[in-house]
């Protein structure tokens, strides 16, 4: 599951589900960027170094050992 949100700044904020994830910015609007590999599992959200988007857990959301 993932849900993205655009704030007033420009900042793209993105609900997963998973505590995990990819981020290679937003190449189809050219604004890509190398991909990094996100882990959300110590705070539950985490911002990207490159464009700034934010991951966030949803609530609920198992993370960890199956």
């Amino acid at each position: 599951m993932t849900a993205a949100t655009v704030s007033k700044s420009g900042v793209e904020t993105i609900t997963v589900s998973t505590g995990k994830v990819a981020c290679e910015g937003n190449a189809a609007e050219g604004l890509g960027h190398p991909r990094v590999y996100l882990d959300l599992t110590a705070h539950g959200e985490i911002v990207c170094p490159y464009c700034s988007r934010t991951y966030v857990l949803a609530a609920g959301a198992k993370v960890g050992h199956h």
